[in-house]
């Protein structure tokens, strides 16, 4: 076999590959011993067919099958011959199989040379963590709301901070959208649909209402946005929201509490811990962005769009969970692979430079940093640690892409440990 090996685009290597006659004669040799014993030719009991009967018979499956072997083992030989390590299937172009000659070109995509020019002393400003008195008091009354009772009202009509329970059919363009049962509408300020609710003030139980409304442009329904929806109502029961006062009673009433002064301070540590991961993060996805820009690379262009297609397959799913149609995010979607090129394009660059990163530097994941992590999950999933590594210890693939994980936090910890903050 003889290979040769040019470049071609960046990180693409293409290889010229030519098989002698000798192996080629070989798989045909093998395909025919393989197949004599079963082959079932008029005339002939089966393995009694002499070779050129079979040639016949079986030229058009011999070739193809030939022809798959001896790309995929020749494939195969060539790579270890030139050292060379793809990061993807190859494609295979100009293929010429005449006779008892195989020549091809595989096209292959190979890491990028990477020559970092800046990995200790980057920069990155690292905003400071706060928490607000009106930050506090949101959340008393999220609990507050949490808490709330319902009264049933009958001496009076429905009015704002009520709730009614209704029947309703919504219709759109002479077409019934939507119908609910025993449907609790809150009437309040911020309601989504605050002209629809806003329209059942000053009713009773056993009212009827029609109730014209433009739907919001912001529609998950992308098809009746801005249109003109008529809800045809029927009111079943009225409820008045009784909220509990934040006191120390509200206090008690979520437990491990005395106090209102012990909550709000648990909800101010809560917070801040909160607020410090976000600002953490923030700093650390600055530092990897001057990461990038001082270490630029060559991208292989089919990872690139290997990555892009499962942002893409990632953005359906959440498509199609709100519950839009998959045509409409068929329109969308040459739109959608514009904007998320350039971050398919960011996350194999910083890939790459994280990679080579743990190699310069030996970093590497042991088993005491896997355990750890088992741990971790353990408490989090809230299952013996014992089942978690045995989950990992039996599922290789999973292991390997915790290890990767776990190999990029630690090259990321490293990046941090040699940046300099801005002031």
């Amino acid at each position: 076999m003889k290979v040769s090996v040019k470049s071609g685009k960046p990180c693409e290597k293409i290889l010229n590959i030519e098989v002698d006659q000798d192996a080629v004669q070989k798989e045909y040799d093998l395909f025919y011993r393989h197949i004599a014993p079963q082959a079932k030719i008029p005339g002939f009991r089966p393995g009694k067919a002499p070779r050129n009967v079979l040639e016949t018979h079986y030229a058009h499956e011999a070739r193809e099958r030939v022809l798959k072997n001896l790309i995929s083992d020749s494939f195969k030989e060539a790579l270890q011959d030139s050292a060379l390590h793809p990061l993807l299937y190859p494609k295979i172009q100009d293929v010429d199989f005449s006779g008892n000659r195989l020549t091809y070109k595989a096209h292959i995509e190979v890491r990028p040379k990477i020559k970092l020019s800046r990995v200790k002393g980057l920069s990155a400003k690292k905003e400071s963590a706060e928490v607000k008195d009106d930050e506090i008091n949101e959340e008393l009354k999220r609990l507050q709301e949490s808490l709330v009772q319902f009264k049933a009202i009958e001496d009076r009509p429905s009015q704002m901070g009520d709730v009614v329970i209704a029947d309703y059919r919504c219709v759109v363009d002479g077409k019934e959208i939507d119908k609910r049962t025993d449907d609790w509408l809150e009437i309040k300020e911020d309601a989504f649909l605050k002209d629809f609710t806003n329209q059942l003030i000053g009713l009773k139980a056993g009212d009827k209402r029609e109730a014209q409304v433009v739907l919001p442009e912001n529609l998950g329904r992308k098809e009746l946005a801005g249109k003109t929806a008529v809800f045809h109502v029927e009111v079943k029961d009225l409820k008045a929201k009784i909220l509990p006062e934040i006191n120390d009673d509200l206090a008690k009433e979520t437990g491990e509490h005395n106090t209102l002064a012990e909550l709000k301070e648990k909800i101010r540590k809560e917070a801040l811990a909160r607020k410090e991961r976000e600002k953490e993060a923030a700093y650390e996805t600055a530092l990897l962005e001057d990461l990038m820009k001082h270490n630029k690379i060559d991208l292989p262009e089919g990872l690139v769009q290997k990555r892009l297609e499962y942002l893409l397959e990632d953005a359906k799913k959440g498509f199609l969970n709100q519950g839009a149609p998959e045509a409409e995010f068929e329109k969308q979607k040459e739109k959608l692979t514009a904007g998320m090129e350039p971050e398919a394009k960011k996350q194999v660059h910083l890939a790459f430079l994280l990679d080579e990163i743990a190699i310069q530097e030996n970093i590497r994941v042991e088993d005491s940093d896997l355990n750890e992590r088992f741990e971790q999950m353990a408490v989090r999933v809230k299952q013996p640690v014992e089942k978690v590594r045995e989950f990992y210890q039996t599922n290789e693939n999973a292991r390997e892409s915790l290890a990767e994980q776990v190999r990029n936090e630690k090259t990321i910890s490293y990046i941090k440990q040699h940046a300099k903050q801005k002031r």
